[in-house]
Parts: C-alpha cells; structure tokens; sequence
C-alpha cells in the first residue's frame, strides 16, 4: 500500500540502539511509501551523528544481543538507505551548543537547524511526529 504524501517528523534524543534502529527504520519505510520525512538529532541522539557515533551505537547493539544482530542492516547502512530514500536528516544546534560540538564533529551531509526552526515546520504543517 503506497501513501501519497504526508510528512513525518522523527526526534531522536537517545543514542540507545532501541531509540536509533526503529528510527531509521521507520523513517526509511515511509519515505519508501511516499511520506516526506525529517529526523531531528537532539541531546544525547546527537552522538549518533559525530564522527565515530555509528560505530558507537552499534557496538552496544552487539553488547546487548550477545554478537551480531540478525535480520536488520548495520546502522551506516540504514542512515544511507534513509538518505537515498529521501529522509533529511539535522542536527540540534542548541544540542551542539550545550555540547560544545562543532559542524566539523559532525558526519558528512547533517544540516544544523534550531528547535524552534524544526518545531515550527512540524506542527504547523500539520506534521505527524514521533519521538525516540
């Protein structure tokens, strides 16, 4: 079943596997499904986006089964999926300012917007959102 259009707004705000995996999972699905998609990187699921954060999440995806997962992409393959499929995803300045990050921290390809820039687009586009 194909939808036509509609927009989902995706805050992550853990760098927990649980939070980050259904994420992009998500994300990729409903962009495959004709849903325009944002996902919005905050507090601690800002770590997913620095430079070594990837490799982070998932080593504690395998800390947590034991070894590798089964059935489910490692999670630079799922940010590239997501992003071929057409999910923008951003950065949290007021994150990245709490943080003392930098633009330069962060992975290639990860537009720096603010809450309010964020929020704003969402809900008064009648946006659907869902939060990590």
């Amino acid at each position: 079943m194909m939808s036509s259009g509609g927009t989902l707004a995706i805050i992550v705000r853990s760098d927990n596997p649980e939070a980050v995996y259904p994420a992009l999972i998500i994300a990729s699905t409903a962009a495959s499904m004709g849903v325009r998609v944002e996902v919005f990187f905050t507090f601690w699921g800002l770590r997913v986006l620095l430079k070594g954060g990837v490799e982070g999440v998932e080593r504690k995806l395998r800390e947590a089964l034991g070894g590798e997962p089964k059935g489910i992409p490692p999670l630079s393959m799922l940010i590239e999926m997501a992003r071929k499929a057409g999910v923008e995803i951003y950065a949290c300045s007021t994150t990245m300012q709490a943080m003392g990050i930098k633009e330069t921290d962060l992975m290639e390809g990860c537009p720096v917007v603010g809450a309010a820039t964020f929020v704003h687009r969402h809900v008064s586009g009648g946006s659907r959102i869902l939060v990590f």
